[in-house]
């Protein structure tokens, strides 16, 4: 009888461990991820850009993202709605949409900053969740296209 009890309670010590560690894997973590690369338009309406660079939880990525583009506004910024496709070596993808306002540094140069939210994924990120910072640049050049693009993210995420 008495080893029926050590076992069963080695049994429950057991199966709350793993409870708990299950739990704690489904809890949020830091995220973060710098791209660099090439941006150029599509129309004179959207933009694709093309990259890579490093995420956590991602090792070596490729950055692959869309930009839709409203008129200037009255300070002369874009505002837009950009999807972003971030791809793990092993092809496991994370997406991140956000809206932001793309404002001139320079004569063909943009800054832009916001918030992102992740929006869907695949493989290990199938049911990812999550939310930080953004801020990037990207340059033209005096042909307009193609130009370079730098992001930076923040923030955290579930999966």
């Amino acid at each position: 009888m008495r080893r029926w009890m050590i076992l069963s309670t080695a049994a429950a010590a057991l199966a709350l461990t793993v409870v708990a560690q299950a739990g704690a894997d489904n809890g949020q973590v830091p995220f973060s991820a710098s791209f660099s690369g090439t941006i150029a338009f599509t129309s004179p309406s959207t933009t694709h850009h093309v990259g890579s660079g490093q995420a956590t939880h991602m090792g070596n990525t490729a950055d692959d993202g869309e930009v839709v583009l409203s008129p200037p506004d009255g300070a002369g910024c874009y505002p837009n709605f950009n999807t972003e496709t971030l791809t793990a070596a092993n092809g496991d993808q994370l997406i991140l949409q956000w809206h932001d306002r793309a404002c001139p540094i320079g004569p063909t140069s943009f800054h832009s900053n916001g918030d992102w939210v992740v929006v869907g994924g695949t493989g290990r990120f199938v049911d990812a969740t999550g939310s930080g910072s953004f801020a990037g640049e990207a340059d033209f050049g005096p042909g307009l296209s193609p130009g370079t693009f730098n992001l930076t993210f923040t923030g955290s995420i579930s999966y």
